[in-house]
């Protein structure tokens, strides 16, 4: 067990989203790190939720405890179902970033996030907006509690390789995810970084736009590389779990919950001209998409041109297999401290006082297998389905998300009544069929 693991467990004890303030014992890096700074400090397995405390965790490695500092947030690779924050203590390349960045007096943040099951380990019933939701908060949790941690709120970047880079890419992305009518604090912390640095990184998670965008016409000659093609590449129950359950491709393409799924998680769509700067490390030398799906270098070249079409305000990419370089020899680490040393952001959007959830939609409606159920604004915490006799046959709580997906297969045909639970206690609820 980590020296400060035992943190995971006293946390349990304190409201993670309540205002008391954070206690963390940081300890002298080991010498092995080789950091040349006055008083190198870490602390291990930081919890920012109670979900699953094992994986809602990160390291925080700080040049001191003198100051505050601005922060580089990495997010770790393994398609979503593998993968560890951990990975920063043991591989050479990171421990080497880590190093470099407190030298420069800045400090450095490993995320984790709850994982989708392997192949053969079972089913999700939400799919990749679980983790992307989690690093979400994480990065809210830490801009919350700044003070307790030694960090600049307004001076934060983010970083990554594969589904780190893509959780990194769809947070910078985003317009700021803050929701000032939460009761809890942390979730009205602001989302936006001063820049994004991706390495490998998959260009949306819209996956029917592989198809359609990334590897349309991918041969020069009209191929297309299809839905069909990657569900037999990669498995469909990887892919069905990819979206929290499909019973088809079909009802990917078609189905109206899975359409705002697949908006939501599309960093393409998002873009906008008020983004970060981002910078594309795209080096896989694959020519068919086949030999790397998740890495190809059209994935660069698609983030690439979407940035520089909707205006963000500095795009740099090196993509040797595409010839693309526009770097002008400045590496990722370089990048990150460059805009972090010019970037104040303004992130004070925790004063607005919560008032109530508005304007719930749910659907499909009437469901089959499961429910999409979405707020306009506030942030959902329970919601529960009942009988028309006003028996109580299903709950999901501890959502804390403004949108959720319900699995109602252990719910016969009928009608019933769906109440969704504000964090803030307010309630409305919804008719609903199940055919």
């Amino acid at each position: 067990m980590h020296q400060s693991k035992l943190y995971c467990f006293l946390i349990l004890f304190f409201p993670l989203f309540g205002s008391a303030q954070l206690a963390i014992n940081f300890n002298p890096i080991p010498s092995s790190f080789n950091i040349n700074s006055p008083n190198p400090l870490y602390a291990l397995d930081i919890s920012y939720d109670v979900i699953d405390v094992d994986k809602q965790a990160f390291h925080l490695f700080l040049p001191d405890s003198t100051d505050v500092y601005p922060l580089v947030i990495y997010i770790h690779g393994g398609g979503f179902d593998s993968g560890t924050r951990d990975v920063v203590l043991d591989n050479e390349n990171r421990r080497a970033d880590i190093k470099y960045f407190l030298e420069q007096g800045i400090a450095y943040a490993s995320i984790d996030y709850r994982l989708l099951p392997r192949e053969g380990a079972g089913v999700d019933t939400e799919g990749v907006i679980k983790p992307l939701n989690d690093s979400k908060r994480a990065l809210q949790f830490i801009r919350h509690h700044a003070d307790a941690l030694h960090i600049e709120p307004s001076k934060i970047v983010l970083t990554g390789g594969s589904a780190g880079a893509g959780t990194s890419l769809w947070l910078a992305t985003r317009s700021d995810m803050a929701n000032p009518e939460a009761v809890d604090p942390v979730l009205r912390a602001s989302t936006r970084v001063c820049a994004a640095a991706l390495s490998a990184c998959q260009s949306t998670y819209d996956l029917y736009k592989w198809e359609t965008e990334v590897y349309h016409d991918f041969d020069g000659e009209g191929t297309n590389y299809t839905i069909d093609s990657m569900v037999n590449l990669l498995s469909f129950e990887r892919y069905s779990n990819f979206y929290g359950g499909l019973d088809s491709n079909y009802q990917l393409i078609h189905d109206p919950f899975l359409i705002q799924y697949r908006e939501d998680v599309d960093m393409l769509f998002h873009m906008a001209e008020d983004d970060p700067p981002i910078y594309i490390s795209s080096q896989s030398g694959a020519i068919h998409p086949g030999q790397d799906l998740f890495h190809h270098p059209f994935h660069g070249r698609e983030i690439q041109a979407q940035a520089l079409a909707a205006g963000l305000p500095e795009v740099k990419a090196v993509i040797p297999r595409l010839d693309i370089d526009s770097t002008e020899g400045e590496s990722i680490n370089a990048f990150l401290e460059r805009h972090l040393a010019t970037c104040s952001l303004t992130t004070d959007v925790e004063t607005v006082e919560p008032e109530r959830l508005n304007n719930i939609r749910v659907y499909p409606n009437p469901a089959d297998e499961r429910i999409f159920v979405k707020a306009s604004s506030g942030v959902i915490e329970e919601i529960r389905i009942y009988s028309p006799a006003g028996n109580l046959l299903l709950a999901k709580q501890q959502i804390k998300a403004p949108y959720t997906i319900v699995d109602t297969t252990v719910l016969p045909k009928g009608i019933y009544l769906l109440s969704v639970i504000a964090s803030n206690g307010k309630k409305q609820v919804r008719r609903i069929a199940i055919q």
